[in-house]
């Protein structure tokens, strides 16, 4: 092999390394350009929960709130029924069952809303890892296609490379063996090519 043909070879061989260099960088700014693009999802998914949440804290507090002055209203009926039953015995007995039925009434609705919070809080923060699960699962599949491409784009460059070396050197052994005026004798051409292999 002369001087220009290998210099020939290692110059194609520095391109092919150069534009390997080129296409990888080209990819990861495509993976940069996803992994932005995720965070923008994951930060808009964010801003989604946060005005539930903000408003599952207040529900909390009215029922709190609701609570209390049932507590408070409860407390007021009792007081006047007794006063009541001091005054008319049996007026009262209709009057204490009355409040007891509201009473309760308004007991069960206070347990409802409460069991509702919760159930939309549940709902909110299952949603929440749901939504989790699947970015991390998109995450995770978005890093294996790049390895993919990774791989191929390597063997579908290196691929074609050895085969353009193996035709360049069959083309100048082609050449060689027909255009050459100065043949070599059969023990020096054996000889050549043991060297060669």
């Amino acid at each position: 092999m002369d001087q220009q043909t290998f210099n020939l070879v290692v110059s194609i061989a520095a391109i092919v390394v150069a534009l390997s260099f080129l296409i990888q960088v080209g990819m990861f700014i495509a993976i940069f350009t996803a992994i932005k693009k995720l965070t923008g999802i994951a930060t808009s998914v964010q801003q989604k929960v946060d005005p539930v949440i903000a408003k599952a804290g207040p529900l909390a507090d009215q029922a709190q709130t609701t609570i209390a002055s049932v507590k408070v209203t409860v407390e007021k009926i009792s007081a006047q029924a007794r006063e009541t039953f001091d005054k008319v015995t049996t007026e009262a007995r209709a009057i204490a069952a009355a409040v007891s039925t509201s009473s309760q009434e308004i007991t069960a609705i206070a347990r409802r809303q409460v069991q509702q919070l919760s159930a939309t809080l549940d709902q909110t923060n299952a949603a929440l890892q749901r939504q989790i699960m699947e970015l991390d699962a998109l995450l995770t599949r978005t890093q294996n296609r790049i390895e993919d491409t990774t791989v191929e784009v390597q063997s579908s460059v290196l691929g074609p490379l050895r085969e353009v070396s193996a035709l360049i050197v069959g083309l100048r052994r082609t050449i060689d063996a027909l255009f050459r005026r100065d043949r070599k004798q059969i023990d020096q051409a054996y000889q050549d090519e043991e060297m060669f292999i």
